[in-house]
C-alpha cells in the first residue's frame, strides 16, 4: 500500500490554510471602526471553502512508479461591512400646555382734566389635536372730572372639540357688566360648529355659527330671548412674536332681528423683551335698542403691557 497522502503534502495544506487564517484576521484589523451607538445594521460573513483533490496511479503491473499528487485549494470570499448608518434622534413632540398672560394698562391725568383709566386682562388657553379650551376675563374703570366714564367686568369661557383638522362643535359661556350701558348683567349661552377655513403656524381663520340663549338686566328691563350667533376670528403671527388679530360677533334676536348686539375688536401686539409685550386694541360694543339715555355705540382704544406665563 502506498500512502495516500506524504507529511510533506500535510505540511504544505497547514501551511496554505495558517496563510488564508492570517490573511483574514489582516482584513479585519484593517476595517474601520464605528462606534456601536451609531449601527443601524452591520452583516459579516465569511465564506471559506477548503478542498483537497487527492490523485494516486500506479504506472502498470509490476511497476513500482507511484505517482501521489495533493492540491490543496482555499476560496475566501469575505463580505465587507454593510455601510453604517448613524439613526437620527427620536422627534420630540411637545406636550400642549397652558399659555397664560396677564395685561394691565394706567393713565392718570391732572390739570385742565382730572381723567383716570385703569384696565387689566387675563387670557389663558390650551389646544390639543382634539380639544382646545379658551378663557378670557378683563375689567375697565375710568373717571374723568370725577364722573364715572368706564365701568366694565367681562369674562368668556369657550371650549371646542375638533372632529378633523378643521370641523369641530363647541360650547361658549359670555357674561358681562356694562355701568355706561346700565347693563347690570348680561349672560349668554351658546352651542354651535365652527371651521377653521385656513390653519397654519401663522394664519388662522375661524368661522362659527349657532343658537344662543341671553338673559339680561339692561335699564330696569329684564329679558330672556333665543338668538342666533355669528363670529368671525382671524388670527395673524408677524415674525417670531408679534401678532396682530381681528374678530367679530353678532347675535341678532331670533323673533325680532332688528334687536340685535354686536362685539368687535382689533389688537396688535409686538414683543419688548423677552415674555414683555406690547399690546393696542381697539374695542366696539354696539347694541341696536340700547337702556333709555344711552347711546348704542361704546368704543374703547386700551393700550398695555403682557406678561407671558
Amino acid at each position: 500500500m502506498f500512502e495516500l497522502i506524504s507529511t510533506q503534502s500535510v505540511k504544505k495544506i497547514i501551511a496554505v490554510l495558517l496563510c488564508v487564517a492570517w490573511g483574514i484576521a489582516a482584513r479585519a484589523s484593517d476595517a474601520d471602526a464605528v462606534p456601536a451607538s451609531n449601527l443601524v445594521a452591520v452583516t459579516n460573513f465569511v465564506t471559506i471553502t477548503n478542498f483537497v483533490t487527492i490523485t494516486n496511479w500506479v504506472a502498470g503491473p509490476g511497476s513500482a512508479v507511484v505517482t501521489n499528487a495533493a492540491a490543496a485549494t482555499n476560496q475566501v470570499a469575505a463580505a465587507k461591512k454593510v455601510i453604517v448608518i448613524k439613526a437620527d434622534a427620536p422627534v420630540k413632540i411637545k406636550k400642549p400646555v397652558w399659555q397664560n398672560s396677564i395685561s394691565a394698562g394706567l393713565t392718570i391725568t391732572r390739570g385742565n382734566s382730572e381723567t383716570l383709566l385703569a384696565t387689566a386682562k387675563f387670557q389663558s388657553q390650551k389646544k390639543t389635536p382634539q380639544n382646545e379650551w379658551i378663557y378670557e376675563a378683563d375689567a375697565a374703570y375710568g373717571q374723568n372730572n370725577s364722573v364715572l366714564s368706564q365701568d366694565i367686568l367681562h369674562g368668556n369661557a369657550q371650549y371646542n372639540h375638533l372632529f378633523n383638522q378643521r370641523l369641530y362643535g363647541y360650547a361658549s359661556a359670555d357674561a358681562q357688566h356694562d355701568g355706561i350701558q346700565d347693563l347690570a348683567y348680561q349672560v349668554s349661552l351658546s352651542p354651535g360648529a365652527g371651521y377653521y377655513f385656513i390653519k397654519t403656524l401663522a394664519t388662522q381663520v375661524v368661522g362659527e355659527i349657532g343658537p344662543g340663549i341671553i338673559t339680561e338686566r339692561r335699564g330696569q328691563d329684564n329679558e330672556t330671548y333665543m338668538t342666533l350667533r355669528l363670529a368671525e376670528h382671524w388670527d395673524q403671527k408677524i415674525g417670531a412674536s408679534a401678532k396682530c388679530w381681528e374678530k367679530v360677533e353678532l347675535l341678532p334676536e331670533v323673533t325680532k332681528f332688528d334687536n340685535y348686539i354686536m362685539n368687535a375688536e382689533v389688537g396688535l401686539e409686538s414683543p419688548l423683551y423677552k415674555n414683555l409685550s406690547l399690546q393696542v386694541t381697539l374695542d366696539d360694543a354696539y347694541v341696536n335698542e340700547p337702556a333709555a339715555d344711552r347711546t348704542s355705540n361704546d368704543v374703547r382704544l386700551v393700550s398695555g403691557i403682557v406678561y407671558k406665563f
